[in-house]
C-alpha cells in the first residue's frame, strides 16, 4: 500500500502547490474571471445537463471506478480488513476527487484566457500550461511529482502482474503439482515486467487521446469493482465467475463504446438497461462504502427503478456514458450468475485460520530450530 499512498500524496501535492502557483502567475483570480466572457453558453452553466452527460459523468464513472478499486484491489483481496473498507472509501473519494477537480481548473484556466492545444492535442495542455506559466523551479518540482506518481503506480501494478503470472498461472496451472522450479518462476516473473513495459511503450507512441484512456482505464476497474468488492463479503464468488465478469464486462464495454455493431432498436435498449445497472451499482457501491451493506441495497435498487424509468428511451444518445456504465452493469450480473450457478462455498474464517496458522508454524519452527 506505500507505492499508493506515496502516488496519492504527490497528486495532492500537484494540487495544492502546483495549480495555486499556475493561477497566481496568471495573474490570480481576476484574470480567470475577466476571461469568462470566453465560455460558451453550455460551459458558463454549471448545470449543463449536456455537457454532464457528453462529458462531466462518463469522466466521473471512470475516475470513479479507478479511485474505489486501487484503493481496494491493492489491499490484495483477502488482506482487505471489512473494517477499513469506509475509510478506504473515504480516503479514495477526497484524495482523487480534489485531485481530479484541481487539475480540471488547470483546463478552465486555458480556456478563460484563450490557450489552444498544442498541435491540436489535448494531451499537451497540462503540460503547456504549466510550461508557460510556472517559474523553472515548479516545473521542475511538477514533473518530478508525475514521474513520482506515475513510478509508484506502475511499480505497484508490475509487481502484482508478475505475481500473478509466478504464482496463479505458471505455479498452478502450468507446473506439476510438486514440480515448481524457483529459478523458472523467478524467470516468468522478470519476463512478464519485461513484456508488460514494452506493451506500455508501444501504446504510448501510439499517443492516444488521455480522455479516451481515461474512460477505458475507467472501465476496466468498473468490470473489476464488484467482483472484488463482492468476493469480500460473499462466500460463493468463484475465480470463473470473476474471471467471466472482467472479460464479458469489458467485451460489452467495447462494444458500446466503439459501436462495433449498430447500437439502435432493441439493441440499444438492452445496452439502456445494462447501463441502468450499472448506475445503480456505482451509487450502491458508493453508499454502501460511506453508510453499510443494507442502505446501500437500498440505495441500488431506488436507483435501477429511477434509472430503468428516465434512462430507457433517452440514454443511447450519450454513447460514452452507457458503455462505462455498461462495464459495472454487465460485470454484476455476470458474476452473480455465474457464483449461483456453482456450488461452491468459501470458509472465510477457515481460510483466515490458514493463513493465520501458516504464520504462526513458520515463527513456531523459526524459534524450534534457535532453541536447538
Amino acid at each position: 500500500m506505500f507505492t499508493d499512498f506515496a502516488q496519492l500524496v504527490a497528486l495532492m501535492a500537484i494540487g495544492i502547490v502546483i495549480i495555486p502557483a499556475v493561477l497566481f502567475s496568471m495573474g490570480g483570480p481576476a484574470v480567470m474571471v475577466s476571461g469568462l466572457s470566453n465560455l460558451t453558453f453550455e460551459q458558463q452553466d454549471f448545470f449543463s445537463s449536456e455537457a454532464f452527460l457528453q462529458q462531466g459523468a462518463p469522466f466521473f464513472v471512470a475516475v470513479l471506478a479507478y479511485a474505489i478499486g486501487n484503493q481496494t484491489i491493492t489491499q490484495r483481496l483477502f488482506a482487505i480488513d471489512k473494517n477499513k473498507i469506509k475509510a478506504t472509501f473515504i480516503t479514495a473519494t477526497v484524495g482523487y476527487a480534489g485531485i481530479v477537480i484541481g487539475l480540471g481548473m488547470i483546463g478552465l484556466m486555458a480556456v478563460t484566457i484563450g490557450v489552444e492545444p498544442l498541435d491540436g492535442n489535448m494531451n499537451n495542455l497540462i503540460p503547456q500550461m504549466v510550461s508557460m506559466y510556472l517559474h523553472p523551479v515548479f516545473i521542475a518540482l511538477f514533473f518530478i511529482l508525475v514521474i513520482g506518481s506515475l513510478s509508484s503506480t506502475a511499480d505497484s501494478d508490475l509487481s502484482a502482474l508478475s505475481a500473478i503470472m509466478m504464482a496463479d498461472v505458471y505455479g498452478k496451472n502450468i507446473a506439476k503439482k510438486g514440480g515448481v522450479k524457483p529459478k523458472t518462476m523467478m524467470l516468468v516473473g522478470r519476463g512478464t515486467m519485461i513484456v508488460a513495459t514494452a506493451a506500455g511503450l508501444v501504446f504510448a507512441s501510439f499517443k492516444l487521446d488521455i480522455l479516451v484512456m481515461l474512460v477505458f482505464v475507467g472501465a476496466l476497474w468498473g468490470a473489476i469493482v464488484f467482483p472484488v468488492i463482492a468476493s469480500v463479503y460473499w462466500n460463493r464468488v468463484t475465480n470463473t465467475a470473476f474471471t467471466a465478469a472482467v472479460i464479458v464486462g469489458l467485451l460489452f464495454f467495447c462494444i458500446a463504446r466503439f459501436e462495433l455493431i449498430p447500437i439502435t432498436g432493441v439493441t440499444a435498449l438492452f445496452f439502456e438497461i445494462m447501463a441502468s445497472v450499472g448506475g445503480a451499482v456505482v451509487i450502491g457501491l458508493m453508499v454502501f462504502g460511506f453508510l453499510g451493506r443494507k442502505i446501500g441495497l437500498g440505495a441500488a435498487a431506488i436507483a435501477l427503478v429511477l434509472m430503468l424509468i428516465f434512462a430507457t428511451g433517452f440514454l443511447r444518445q450519450y454513447m460514452v456514458l452507457v458503455a462505462s456504465l455498461t462495464a459495472y452493469g454487465v460485470s454484476t450480473i455476470v458474476c452473480v450468475i455465474v457464483s449461483l450457478m456453482g456450488n461452491e462455498h468459501f470458509d472465510f474464517d477457515l481460510i483466515k485460520q490458514r493463513v493465520g496458522s501458516y504464520d504462526k508454524k513458520t515463527k513456531v519452527n523459526t524459534q524450534s530450530t534457535r532453541d536447538a
